[in-house]
């Protein structure tokens, strides 16, 4: 049985070479949508929670409000996404997606959906749960963690 710091130390060891490969794999999908995979991510946040507020997606995407701005920026310069006042609210500026911003959210969804399927086809129901569960317990884990030490 490993101590505590030798199961932080292969955590951490362990979600290092997860987190690059991932990202290694998503700016090879986004490739086709000529995008970054930060600005993908971005419309993906925005189709997963709606019309929101530049600081909701700051808070979101754990970015500062300056970098927020300027990556909702490139979007609406793509014609991916769109600024409009709250109605109730001038002062405040929601983000949104446009048409081509859903189809383009949509393309992201099923090549990476794709991709996936293909790398854990050969795993069981009962590993499927069991890779489900343990992601879900260090995705929690790790935004409490954010919480912690990301002062966006």
């Amino acid at each position: 049985m490993p101590t505590l710091e030798q199961f932080v130390d292969e955590v951490d060891r362990l979600s290092r070479r997860l987190m690059r490969n991932m990202e290694c794999c998503d700016r090879m999908l986004v490739v086709t949508c000529e995008l970054t995979a930060a600005q993908a991510y971005t419309l993906l946040t925005i189709d997963e929670h709606g019309p929101a507020t530049m600081n909701e997606l700051a808070t979101e995407m754990r970015l500062h409000g300056t970098t927020m701005t300027r990556m909702v920026d490139a979007l609406v310069e793509k014609e991916l996404a769109t600024r409009s006042h709250d109605p109730e609210d001038r002062r405040i500026v929601r983000v949104d997606l446009t048409a081509r911003g859903q189809e383009t959210v949509q393309m992201l969804r099923s090549i990476k959906r794709q991709f996936l399927a293909t790398a854990f086809a050969r795993l069981s129901e009962d590993e499927r749960a069991a890779v489900l569960k343990a992601m879900r317990q260090l995705t929690s884990t790790a935004e409490d963690l954010g919480l912690q030490c990301c002062v966006c």
